[in-house]
């Protein structure tokens, strides 16, 4: 019951988040005129939400480097799907991991006897990602320095995200500065006695090899700039579309911040919490509100939109496997 009311009351934060905003919008004609924009651009808004498509591919050129450095050898196209499956999942299974949980389960159908490498790099798939979102968003704040320290807004973005690093660079050096199934004698007795310390073991020494391969971690790490920046030209046409004066460094600069503020679990997806961070921060750039959010809004429809077809594939992929996998439950996943 607890694991059903948490996501619920996730939910309805977000949906109350976006209630109050608008509510206390003013001048909401503007916002409607902005919709009429978009209809008549609509070219910019198919450039914006094909963006996403890119981000999805390279996401999994990513997961398929670390799925082959676990041993796990799946065909791109096989990958590609489950990642599609995932990113369904994701957004429409209650709980911010649940698309992962599935992913992973898929791939042990695929591989069977893989059950903790998968998940394994799922998880490094997840870290290495918003590794370098916080590289990049550090890196802009730096270079922005004068623009950060001028507003309270992003004053307080700066604080933040010096907590965000502080806390991810902490994390990883305490985790895989050492293996610690080896340097500790109670990782290696729980190891011995129990099948839950046999798991954690396996997983943690897949992750922990992987961890050490500068090369293999330079490429996925680069491969993930690659998709934020992506991810920010998507934003950047659909903006054009409704009509915001606003270039794209100016979507450089705020974007990361707000994509980060939207990948804190808090609500489904982000909701609520990104429209919030849009508000102050494309405000402080000049953007009304009445743009900001429906531009917003719109970044979580197109991923919305690329989550369903994501629940074609996943029709058509269990379809094309006789049934194997069709009506699979969370409980099973987990």
């Amino acid at each position: 019951m607890k694991k059903k009311l948490i996501p619920m009351v996730q939910l309805l934060l977000g949906i109350g988040l976006i209630v109050f905003i608008f509510a206390r919008m003013d001048n909401k004609s503007d916002m409607l005129e902005a919709l009429r924009a978009a209809a008549r651009q609509w070219p910019m808004l198919i450039v914006g939400i094909g963006s996403f498509l890119v981000c999805l591919i390279l996401c999994t050129v990513r997961w398929k480097m670390l799925l082959d450095a676990g041993g796990l050898h799946l065909p791109f196209r096989r990958a590609l799907q489950l990642y599609f499956v995932g990113h369904f999942f994701n957004s429409f299974l209650f709980g911010s991991t649940g698309g992962d949980v599935v992913k992973a389960w898929f791939v042990t159908r695929e591989i069977p006897g893989h059950k903790t490498e998968a998940v394994s790099t799922v998880v490094l798939d997840r870290l290495i990602g918003l590794a370098a979102l916080v590289i990049l968003t550090v890196t802009i704040m730096l270079v922005r320095l004068p623009f950060f320290l001028e507003h309270e807004a992003t004053r307080w973005s700066l604080v933040f995200f010096g907590c965000i690093l502080a806390a991810m660079v902490g994390f990883l050096a305490v985790t895989f500065g050492h293996n610690w199934m080896e340097k500790w004698s109670f990782f290696k007795r729980l190891e011995e006695r129990t099948a839950l310390g046999k798991i954690i073991a396996k997983a943690y020494t897949t992750a922990h090899g992987i961890m050490k391969e500068p090369v293999l971690l330079a490429k996925t790490l680069s491969i993930s700039l690659v998709n934020h920046i992506a991810l920010i030209w998507g934003a950047y046409f659909l903006g054009r579309g409704l009509d915001i004066a606003l270039d794209f460094w100016g979507y450089l600069t705020v974007f990361p911040v707000i994509n980060a503020v939207a990948a804190v679990p808090a609500t489904p997806g982000g909701l609520g919490t990104r429209e919030a961070a849009a508000k102050f921060l494309l405000g402080v750039l000049g953007v009304p509100e009445t743009r900001a959010v429906p531009l917003s809004l719109l970044i979580y429809s197109s991923v919305l939109f690329w989550s369903l077809i994501g629940g074609v594939v996943y029709m058509i992929y269990v379809a094309g496997h006789g049934g194997r996998g069709k009506g699979i439950g969370v409980a099973e996943a987990r």
